[in-house]
């Protein structure tokens, strides 16, 4: 009879080694907010992670309903690794609805707030460079073409 709960216990400890972890990481959550610990330490994983591995984070944070204010954070940091300016966009967005973080971590939020509007100012910028320098170069075209017809041809 006091075999069986010792078999019960040994069976289960088997199991419970056998289990995966979770494959989501779950960013630890303060008591008073988002942590300037859990923030960085977020930052540092995002900057880790290979691009596939950021692209199958990131389809997994979509496919969530409701975000809690760790989720919302991971996504933005996962945004903010993106080329395009939509992605920087979203980031935007997605720190703009943190509501609970400490002091420090709002520093840390809000530098990457700053951060992510220069880069998509940049990225206006450089457009517009382009278009610029495509225009200049049309400019310069044309005056090489007008100065070969109006000079007169040279008679020996």
């Amino acid at each position: 009879m006091n075999l069986k709960p010792v078999l019960l216990a040994a069976w289960l400890s088997i199991l419970g080694a056998c289990a995966l972890p979770p494959d989501k990481p779950v960013l630890p959550a303060l008591e008073s907010g988002l942590g300037v610990s859990a923030v960085s330490a977020e930052l540092a994983r995002v900057a880790a992670l290979t691009p596939e591995q950021r692209r199958r984070e990131l389809a997994a944070l979509d496919a969530e309903r409701r975000l809690d204010d760790a989720r919302r954070f991971q996504q933005a940091a996962l945004l903010e690794r993106e080329d395009g300016s939509e992605a920087h966009e979203r980031a935007l967005k997605s720190l703009a609805a943190i509501d609970d973080a400490t002091p420090r971590a709002r520093a840390v939020i809000e530098l990457m707030k700053r951060t992510l509007r220069a880069r998509i100012e940049l990225r206006q910028q450089s457009a517009q460079a382009q278009v610029l320098q495509e225009k200049l170069d049309q400019i310069k075209a044309l005056e090489k073409s007008l100065q070969q017809h109006s000079t007169p041809p040279r008679t020996p």
